[in-house]
């Protein structure tokens, strides 16, 4: 017979889960920012993580493992356009795509797609204001949106398929209980 674990045992199992999860997202946008060349990857990575955590736990504790890992990224990065790539894509983009997905499939999609734009928009306004990065793209043309809503789709779609196999298979092999 199994005991019922408490409330406050559970918070800590999920609190314990989801700063794992935030050290395990720092560490790959820390190695994507050293590399120079993997930031993209870097990102994905994180955001399985934080598609993880959605899947997982859901609630607000997806929100604190992008809220943590954008925090250190932003602080700790010596590339700081990471961790807006992160926070812009890797982080919200698995927590918006739970809540859109919801909706009927055009809505939804269309959506998903307005929501990167605006993502997408924010991160280079932030680069160029912010952070001052003076790059000949960070400039609003129509060559970076086009790559970047070419890159979401894909994104999109692999993350669909991530999601879905983990659902339908591993979750139940590796039975984690949170």
């Amino acid at each position: 017979m199994m005991k019922k674990e408490s409330k406050s045992f559970i918070r800590a199992k999920r609190l314990a889960f989801a700063a794992l999860l935030s050290a395990l997202s720092f560490v790959l946008m820390y190695a994507g920012a050293l590399s120079g060349v993997f930031d993209l990857c870097a990102v994905v990575g994180g955001a399985l993580c934080c598609a993880f955590a959605v899947i997982e736990m859901g609630g607000m504790w997806p929100w604190l493992v992008c809220s943590v890992t954008g925090a250190l990224s932003l602080l700790l990065l010596p590339d700081k356009f990471v961790a807006l790539e992160y926070i812009a894509l890797g982080g919200i983009s698995p927590i918006i795509k739970a809540y859109l997905e919801r909706l009927p499939k055009a809505p939804g999609y269309a959506l998903k797609v307005l929501s990167f734009n605006v993502m997408l928009t924010v991160c280079l306004l932030l680069a160029k204001f912010v952070l001052g990065i003076q790059d000949e793209w960070a400039a609003f043309n129509i060559i970076v949106y086009l790559a970047g809503n070419v890159f979401f789709i894909i994104f999109d779609y692999a993350l669909t398929v991530f999601i879905t196999y983990y659902v339908q298979r591993l979750r139940q092999k590796l039975k984690i209980r949170l």
